[in-house]
């Protein structure tokens, strides 16, 4: 909806709103918003889910067709393109004004503050225990991006597998052999908690 709403203020298709605003200020020279050939730049990890399978077996997703995706995940990008918007989107340097993005540390529910509840969501960003981004999934694929201000530190984990681990309700599909002893989770954000832990900085309160 937003993208929709973008291109009627603009005038532009949201591909070139991108170019424009994101990518070329940042230069992001791997990064790109493919609006007709949804084909993957090579090299690249094929991509593996569960979703629609009812043999529990899992399916190469690498080639499925992401448009429908869109403004909200048709992307194509990189872990090294990653960690420069991360750091972006966590200060604002290269990407807002200084006025506007204090308006969007400040447009969590409860404000960055001391004794804020452990998660909360703004003005397109989390605040996720002070690590300050946004997840990613298309089938086969995973994406976590943060910035901690504290650490000064912008972390990217991604993962070719869409599969949740742990302890998961009916529907949503995991493997057989995943671990029962831990919270529901998509599968970057496994990896980032327990990276993020090592750091000092735990992503999730329980994992």
């Amino acid at each position: 909806m937003l993208g929709l709403v973008l291109e009627q203020v603009t005038g532009k298709q949201i591909g070139k709103l991108y170019q424009k605003e994101i990518i070329e200020p940042l230069h992001l020279g791997e990064t790109s918003f493919p609006n007709t050939d949804p084909s993957l730049p090579k090299s690249y990890d094929h991509g593996y889910t569960l979703q629609g399978q009812s043999n529990g077996k899992l399916a190469d997703a690498t080639h499925w067709n992401p448009s429908w995706g869109w403004s909200a995940g048709g992307i194509i990008s990189t872990v090294e393109d990653q960690l420069v918007y991360g750091r972006a989107l966590g200060t604002g340097e290269g990407l807002l004004p200084p006025e506007q993005q204090a308006e969007r540390l400040t447009s969590f529910l409860y404000g960055l503050k001391p004794n804020a509840p452990q998660r909360a969501y703004g003005l397109g960003l989390g605040n996720q225990r002070g690590w300050l981004g946004h997840t990613g999934e298309v089938p086969g694929y995973n994406t976590s991006l943060y910035y901690n201000a504290e650490l000064h530190t912008t972390m990217v984990v991604e993962v070719n597998s869409d599969v949740s681990v742990g302890d998961c309700p009916p529907d949503v599909p995991t493997m057989t052999d995943s671990p029962h002893n831990l919270p529901c989770s998509e599968p970057s954000d496994f990896v980032f908690g327990e990276l993020s832990k090592k750091l000092g900085k735990p992503f999730a309160t329980k994992q």
